[in-house]
């Protein structure tokens, strides 16, 4: 790990995260501010800032509660409800304008926090409780009253070292940053830090900041600040998702099929993701941020991730009859629960509270999840 670190620790993960378990619950808001590149002259909006120090103290509490767990379920529940609060956090932290540079430790915490969490065994994050509740307890301390607060990776540090920690020589770092450069027509690129293999730049583009990172010869993650306020003339469907599919060329990810897509006048947010035996592997989305003709952001999450789909047993139409009153046909996902691949028919639900999901077994034609 190198000490670049401490220059920023990149919120790639918590992207997969949300993606993999709330980012339906929470489109609205997160696919508005997720890409965006704060303003830094504005001030903190007050509404914004009580979610933050509410989802804080909801975080702290369930961090807490999750040190008492000794048994795999309770802590896969405590665990789930912990993540919704990370999420939520993460969340209003993007809404909160304030300096940029004083949140990205915040950031890096909350992303840390949702990947210790998503763990395969329950008793991971367990065993990490105690260490996370500690930290919780400074974030809330820095949200809440402005105390400092100070965050270096320590959860994922030492996690056993899945990351590459071989350093990022100069010529690494400069063949990057052409190539980012180049990729996304930039003025001007200047390194800010590496680890895990990724190699992050701020960036410049027509006088428009924004950031980029580049990772195995692919842009992985890049955002640009946007005026796309979902009050302009509306963006034509299929022209965004052209420019969608494009832009994941481009970056380095081809083969990649449009799973949704929402517009909202002149701002549009198209996820992209693989097929596997025919089914839409929708928890590792790939995202990209359209305003007018251009894509101002896109996020590569984890669309590549390995998947042992089990085996269609069950046609459509007879899951169906497990989707109460279902208004069309079921697409086939993949979905990952409890850490095992499992393949499924999804059924939309537009109700008076909000949009919901039914997930039927396409193995066995039982209802599997409603979200």
């Amino acid at each position: 790990m190198r000490n670049e670190l401490n220059e920023r620790k990149s919120y790639a993960l918590v992207v997969a995260a949300v993606v993999a378990s709330a980012v339906t619950m929470l489109a609205g808001l997160i696919t508005a501010l997720c890409f965006t590149v704060r303003d830094k002259t504005r001030a903190v909006d007050p509404v914004p800032q009580n979610l933050l120090v509410d989802a804080a103290v909801d975080l702290n509490h369930s961090l807490s509660a999750l040190r008492l767990c000794v048994e795999p379920e309770p802590a896969r529940e405590v665990g789930k409800t912990a993540l919704v609060f990370a999420v939520r956090a993460e969340t209003a932290l993007e809404c909160v304008n304030g300096p940029w540079l004083e949140s990205r430790d915040s950031e890096a915490f909350l992303n840390d926090v949702a990947t210790v969490l998503h763990s395969e065994d329950p008793l991971d994050a367990v065993n990490k409780s105690e260490q996370m509740f500690a930290i919780a307890a400074r974030f809330y301390d820095h949200v809440s009253s402005g105390a400092e607060f100070s965050y270096n990776g320590e959860l994922i540090d030492q996690q056993g070292g899945t990351e590459d920690d071989t350093p990022a020589t100069d010529a690494m770092i400069e063949e990057a940053k052409e190539f980012l450069a180049g990729k996304l027509d930039a003025d001007k690129a200047t390194f800010i830090g590496a680890y895990d293999g990724r190699i992050e730049f701020d960036l410049e583009r027509d006088g428009v900041s924004g950031y980029g990172v580049v990772k195995d010869g692919r842009i992985i993650e890049f955002s640009f600040a946007h005026s796309g306020s979902g009050t302009g003339d509306d963006l034509d469907r299929e022209k965004t998702i052209a420019i969608a599919l494009d832009c994941a060329e481009l970056c380095g990810f081809d083969g990649l099929e449009v799973f949704n897509t929402d517009i909202t006048h002149d701002y549009g947010v198209v996820q992209l993701c693989r097929k596997i035996d025919g089914a839409m592997a929708c928890d590792e989305c790939a995202s990209v941020a359209v305003v007018g003709e251009t894509a101002v952001a896109f996020t590569a999450g984890k669309c590549e991730a390995e998947h042992d789909v089990p085996t269609v047993k069950v046609d459509e139409r007879s899951a169906r009859k497990a989707a109460p009153d279902a208004k069309g046909e079921g697409m086939l996902v993949t979905r990952t629960v409890n850490g095992k691949d499992r393949v499924c028919y999804e059924y939309r639900y537009d109700l008076e509270d909000g949009v919901h999901f039914v997930y039927v077994c396409a193995e066995n034609g039982r209802q599997m999840q409603v979200r």
